[in-house]
């Protein structure tokens, strides 16, 4: 639960502070988050790890294989519709734009991982660390999920809320660089994009992953 000294406004306003400190412009009337129910932490070390095992196939595991592993250990109902379509059809045969898609889930796979507090390093700008494997099962050997799902320990309510807060806000300021032909290195809309999903996604419990919205 949030505790009585945090409340959305206040996020918004220190937020909007440290923004600016880092150099990334944010306007004041966006704003700010209000508080949803959150997910609890077998909900979101369930959904990485189906989503990470899905993943396997853009290094070209079995799709029999991966489809074995979330079926066994019961991850079935963490994937979209888009997701277990994937299973049903071979890497070669995705079209472009599915292979993107996957490529780019490792994003929300790194940001769920923070929500577990397996990393502390949740950027606007830098790519996930090898070390992400390290956290993960080891697929490859068939390592079940219960020892990642059993010890996840999913952070506060409010540390969460601020960091999708920030990303929130963030995302305003890449947006309206593309808007308006420019770019920053402060913070790469792609990753922003991938990691706010998962972020909002855990945040509130009653919306569905595929059916989070990413408005600024």
């Amino acid at each position: 639960m949030f505790k009585k000294r945090y409340n959305p406004e206040k996020i918004k306003k220190e937020n909007t502070k440290q923004l600016l400190k880092l150099g990334i412009t944010v306007i004041d009337h966006l704003p700010y988050i209000e508080k949803t129910p959150h997910r609890i932490a077998t909900e979101v070390s369930k959904r990485a790890i189906a989503m990470a095992a899905l993943y396997q196939l853009a290094f070209s595991a079995p799709r029999d294989f991966v489809s074995d592993y979330i079926q066994e250990n019961q991850l079935v109902d963490q994937l979209t519709k888009h997701e277990k379509e994937l299973l049903e059809t071979d890497y070669e045969d995705l079209d472009p734009q599915q292979k993107i898609n996957l490529s780019w889930s490792v994003e929300a796979i790194w940001a769920l991982a923070w929500v577990g507090k397996k990393h502390d390093n949740l950027t606007f700008n830098t790519p996930v660390e090898d070390s992400l494997a390290g956290y993960l099962p080891n697929f490859q050997a068939n390592e079940p999920a219960v020892d990642f799902i059993s010890s996840f320990k999913i952070r506060s309510e409010s540390d969460t809320h601020k960091m999708l807060d920030l990303f929130y806000r963030a995302h305003w300021f890449a947006r309206n660089n593309e808007l308006n032909g420019k770019t920053s290195i402060l913070a790469n809309q792609s990753i922003i994009m991938e990691r706010r999903t998962a972020l909002e996604w855990a945040c509130n419990s009653t919306v569905a992953w595929d059916e989070v919205e990413l408005s600024t």
